[in-house]
């Protein structure tokens, strides 16, 4: 099955498409598309969508039917037809979604909707279509799930702000951003840029679906299911009126966004800040997290997207400098999701257990790579290697910690990645061209 249909110069007519959509909506900022739909169950795009879907994977949902069955039994492209034909005739409903509740790395727990996998192909085919329309509207402060921008982007942003004389941060943290998000006024924001009938009402419709938990079916009246593929946007639909509105009134205190991760960088007057934010906020009927909201000051440091940025004095130059440090959380996360895929007594070759503690490693490295983090990499390895040394020494059934047996040196001829050997490499998610 073909991925995507190229056109004459090598770029897919998806890319195309939606370049044409970013270019028109960043050239008049008034312009509103009345003819979106047909473009949603173009085979082209959906055929897109189902390539997106089946990289992100994912789990079944309340139909049961996973990824590899579709695959394995043939059903493609039966698949996308029928899912062309449902959208065309406007029959298509999307079914109820399966809420999980996963762990924070804070603590508590978040509700995750998990929709069927037919449903996340017409729901990533919706934002394969719009996404380009709003992109063009969003403000350059914003950097979660957006094409061509990523955490790193806004780490240097944020530190280039803090050397520009800051002494206090807000670390903003709202209270259920996801599920408070009006259907209303996001559908208001919507309409400003989309006035196609039948895709409006299949935005309506994705919002509005019927959540399943434990058996019992809600239908959703506020907020926006966390997992859907077009959540984010969604998200970012609804968070970048507060962008817009806290630059055009022009304040002193930079704003830095990630989704519903906020920053503002301050020279001074942070609590003017916060209750200048908080007014915003409040406009749009959301709360900000009041045990979680704070002002910081720099050299105390704060985290942010998985970052930990303090001020403090250089030990070679002696002056006041900026360091980006992975966060402590980050750092116990890798752990667990180390300990989680790779027991000591796991059924694994170890082949298989080099493979599965590389490919976590290496993406978590290389997210690291621009900071300071040659104690958390030296730190890490070390757990990395009494792992893999325990790992090994058990299999032969040897008693101790097996440092004998199987020195370092002799875990890395067996292919344990060395995160200090400079063979990391930034591997990069392919993105839609919007630009």
């Amino acid at each position: 099955m073909s991925n995507c249909i190229k056109a004459r110069n090598g770029i897919s007519k998806v890319s195309q498409l939606q370049r044409i959509l970013y270019l028109k909506s960043k050239q008049e900022v008034n312009y509103k598309f009345y003819s979106l739909y047909d473009k949603v169950y173009r085979t082209d795009v959906l055929q897109e969508a189902w390539r997106q879907v089946k990289a992100n994977k994912g789990a079944a949902g309340n139909d049961g039917v996973t990824i590899e069955q579709i695959i394995t039994t043939g059903y493609e492209e039966e698949m996308i037809r029928e899912l062309q034909q449902g959208l065309k005739d406007q029959s298509y409903k999307f079914s109820s979604i399966r809420q999980v509740a996963i762990p924070k790395p804070k603590g508590g727990t978040r509700l995750l909707g998990i929709a069927t996998v037919k449903d996340r192909i017409v729901q990533t085919a919706m934002k394969i279509v719009i996404e380009p329309i709003f992109e063009a509207d969003f403000h350059d402060c914003s950097y979660g799930y957006r094409p061509k921008r990523n955490a790193k982007q806004a780490s240097l942003a944020i530190r280039e702000d803090l050397y520009d004389r800051a002494a206090t941060v807000v670390e903003i943290d709202f209270e259920s951003y996801f599920d408070s998000i009006p259907h209303g006024n996001l559908l208001i924001l919507i309409k400003q840029r989309i006035s196609d009938g039948a895709m409006l009402r299949l935005i309506k419709q994705s919002l509005k679906v019927d959540i399943d938990k434990s058996g019992n079916q809600k239908r959703v009246k506020i907020g926006v299911p966390q997992g859907s593929p077009i959540s984010p946007l969604y998200s970012n639909i609804y968070l970048n009126l507060i962008d817009q509105i806290w630059h055009k009134m022009q304040y002193p205190w930079k704003l830095h966004r990630f989704a519903d991760d906020v920053v503002l960088v301050c020279q001074r007057d942070g609590y003017k800040a916060l209750k200048k934010f908080q007014e915003i906020t409040e406009r749009l009927s959301l709360k900000l997290n009041q045990s979680k909201t704070k002002v910081t000051r720099l050299i105390e440091g704060f985290d942010f997207v998985g970052f930990n940025f303090i001020k403090r004095q250089s030990p070679t130059s002696g002056k006041n400098t900026i360091y980006i440090f992975p966060a402590k959380s980050s750092e116990q996360k890798i752990r667990n999701s180390i300990k989680y895929k790779t027991s000591w007594r796991a059924p694994i070759q170890p082949e298989e257990f080099v493979e599965q503690i590389n490919t976590m490693v290496r993406g978590w490295s290389n997210y690291y790579l621009h900071t300071n983090a040659s104690q958390a990499f030296r730190k890490l390895q070390r757990f990395i290697n009494i792992r893999f040394r325990r790992y090994l020494h058990r299999r032969r059934k040897g008693h101790g910690y097996g440092w004998q047996h199987y020195p370092n040196s002799k875990l890395y001829t067996k292919g344990i990645i060395y995160i200090g050997s400079g063979m990391l490499e930034h591997i990069r998610k392919p993105v839609n061209d919007l630009r």
